[in-house]
């Protein structure tokens, strides 16, 4: 075996020019395919992120209903020690409970509707790191009667820190909320949607404000592992009436980011395949001239004694090589691009970023490091090396050695 992979080896290096440029198509292939890919998975992991991380968790708890319509009478209460109780699972990292709801925000002349936010500050930062988003004035406490506003928010409004905004709104059985709130800091959010239209209100005075005490509208979960999310909403599931109560994993409450990715996902998929498709025309392209002018080199080998079938194991072995080398070096000269990508992502600008925008995703494009990236392009470009191998095991198998000597 050892003398096959020998003569493998060499006869690869015979006609350098020939395995050079194979081995140049199939390493910039993949080099093309892995960083596309990459960008990909990034940008979808990222959106993931905005969706998961910055808002709805891995599992919300709501009154039944709350989803399809979020009115501020659709709100439910559930005491301290039940969330002490589902806090105390090990996969669940933390639950934050909210209540939500909208208001008109005013100040001065300009006037606008707002989401109000009223979250457990120490608590929601855990998840959605929203301390990490001030740009000015200090964070909000549990026992504050301050807000946070988002930053496009506050140049719409024109206020800044320690200005006074006036809220509006309806509260708890058609209760009237209205209030003076000193603004403690201005955030500027991860989602643009976000950023145009959010306030955020410690949970104790947002009770007051929309005169709900001791109800939520949400109980937010955020867990340790993606992994956990199935079985964490079955275990919530067999403890809650659902009579009462709907529990939402991730993926159920961000269905159209979903479907968008998976669309985005089957148009890159698409892309690729046809980078592959000219990458196996160009591997077969080499195995076939290689094949051809090799026929009486074959022909000789046999008549002198050769097995053929050890014969087609060289030639498949000095494929196996040049698929390897081409593997190998695509890997290594995408890894410092991906790396530094990885660590400073893409920030996008002009068109790019208003349609970023639009979609309310944060405009950037970060790059993948997921081996399963690696592993799959190398899998792919294996499976067209082993299809194009077919054809000189086939054409050795069935050689004529005489009409082969004469060619």
């Amino acid at each position: 075996m050892i003398t096959i992979l020998k003569i493998a080896w060499r006869n690869i290096w015979r006609n350098k020019r020939r395995t050079l440029i194979t081995v140049a198509s199939i390493t910039f292939a993949l080099f093309f395919s892995i960083v596309m890919r990459g960008f990909q998975v990034g940008s979808y992991d990222k959106m993931k992120e905005n969706a998961v991380e910055a808002y709805s968790g891995y599992i919300q708890i709501h009154k039944k209903g709350y989803w399809e319509d979020k009115n501020i009478n659709n709100i439910f209460s559930i005491d301290e020690a039940a969330i002490s109780s589902l806090e105390d699972d090990s996969r669940v990292s933390v639950v934050i409970p909210r209540l939500e709801s909208f208001a008109l925000a005013s100040s001065g002349e300009a006037t606008k509707g707002v989401a109000i936010m009223g979250v457990s500050p120490e608590k929601e930062d855990k998840m959605t790191k929203i301390r990490s988003y001030l740009e000015e004035g200090e964070f909000i406490n549990y026992n504050d009667k301050s807000i946070l506003v988002a930053q496009d928010l506050a140049k719409f409004l024109n206020v800044k820190v320690n200005d006074t905004l006036v809220l509006f709104s309806s509260g708890y059985h058609g209760a009237t909320a209205a209030g003076l709130y000193h603004i403690k800091g201005i955030l500027k959010l991860p989602t643009p949607d976000m950023n145009r239209g959010t306030v955020y209100m410690p949970i104790k005075e947002a009770k007051s404000f929309f005169s709900s005490e001791g109800k939520l509208t949400a109980l937010v979960f955020d867990l340790h592992e993606l992994d956990d999310v199935k079985a964490v909403l079955k275990k919530i599931n067999s403890e809650l009436d659902k009579e009462k109560y709907e529990v939402m994993g991730w993926v159920e409450m961000n269905k159209e980011l979903m479907q968008m990715i998976e669309s985005d996902n089957a148009g890159g998929v698409i892309m690729i395949a046809i980078l592959y498709l000219i990458v196996a025309f160009g591997i077969f392209g080499t195995v076939l001239m290689m094949t051809t002018e090799r026929i009486r080199e074959f022909s000789v080998m046999i008549s002198i004694g050769m097995q053929k079938s050890k014969l087609a194991l060289v030639v498949i072995i000095e494929l196996l090589f040049i698929t390897a080398i081409a593997v190998v070096s695509g890997i290594v000269i995408s890894l410092p691009l991906m790396i530094y990508y990885y660590y400073n992502p893409i920030q996008l600008t002009g068109e790019s970023l208003e349609a970023m925008k639009d979609f309310n995703f944060e405009p950037v494009a970060p790059m993948s490091m997921d081996p399963q990236i690696f592993v799959n392009q190398a899998i792919v470009i294996a499976i067209i090396s082993m299809i194009a191998m077919l054809y000189p095991t086939i054409k050795i198998m069935t050689l004529n050695v005489i009409n082969g000597l004469r060619s």
